[in-house]
């Protein structure tokens, strides 16, 4: 407290009661459980929404065999990226589905590029 609050007590010192605080005190530990599982149950939900959102942005690219893409350039080289310059190379040719996302890519004269690249850093080239 201040000094100058020590001479003249305030509306809530005078009205303090410890046993009534002391009540307050122990309802609130008791209730304490209640409280943790509904923001553990909003949690929960806010994280199930932000799913749901993330998952409408997201859209599956499947390409086949053989189908044309062009490849991200920051993935190959993030230094090599700047305003002006070229965000996709290519086209090249699907060679092979290793999985569900991630291809084997080889250039138009059908010689093979070394990596595997995820569907995020190719597009359809048309």
């Amino acid at each position: 407290m201040l000094p100058i609050t020590v001479g003249s007590p305030s509306h809530r010192v005078i009205n303090f009661d410890e046993i009534a605080n002391e009540e307050g005190l122990r309802t609130n530990m008791e209730l304490i459980d209640e409280v943790q599982d509904q923001a553990i149950a909003r949690m929960e939900k806010y994280k199930e929404k932000m799913k749901e959102q993330f998952s409408k942005k997201s859209r599956v690219k499947n390409f086949q065999v053989v189908d044309l893409v062009l490849r991200d350039t920051e993935a190959l080289d993030p230094t090599n990226t700047g305003k002006l310059m070229s965000k996709w190379e290519g086209p090249y040719k699907v060679k092979e589905v290793l999985r569900p996302g991630t291809y084997k890519l080889m250039n138009m004269d059908d010689s093979e590029v070394s990596n595997t690249w995820h569907e995020l850093r190719l597009k359809k080239f048309y």
